[in-house]
């Protein structure tokens, strides 16, 4: 979502609320120049300004930035992209489920690291938990 898609967005919440352009600005401590600069679009909105702006309008975040809430928020250096499709290949060549295995693995320390390897060990050698026994 572009600046402009979100002032305009700002701007349709704060006239619901019957606010003015002066009263939001009082409310999150900027000022109305400042209101009205990311109504137009022309400049980008920092992101703990976007959240001041969606609680006073009791909105949320999402309702005036869209998805572009997300990266901005919690995404901005595409971390999450590496480790979504890290997950989607460890799941494809080892089925569901196994993402969440090694989640729970690294939660442990060395000496649970090497017991759950055992236990792993242990059923894999065991005919009925193979999924083609010999």
């Amino acid at each position: 979502m572009n600046s402009i898609e979100i002032g305009q967005n700002i701007k349709k919440a704060r006239k619901k609320r019957n606010l003015t352009q002066k009263e939001l600005a009082d409310k999150i401590g900027k000022t109305e120049s400042s209101i009205r600069k990311y109504e137009k679009g022309l400049v980008q909105i920092p992101i703990d300004v976007l959240e001041q702006i969606a609680l006073v309008l009791e909105v949320s975040p999402f309702d005036l930035m869209g998805s572009a809430y997300w990266d901005e928020k919690y995404n901005k250096n595409c971390k999450l992209d590496d480790e979504v499709k890290l997950i989607e290949i460890v799941e494809e060549k080892y089925g569901k489920g196994s993402a969440s295995l090694l989640e729970d693995y690294s939660s442990l320390n060395e000496i649970g690291k090497s017991k759950a390897c055992e236990y792993v060990s242990d059923l894999a050698e065991q005919p009925k938990y193979q999924k083609n026994p010999k």
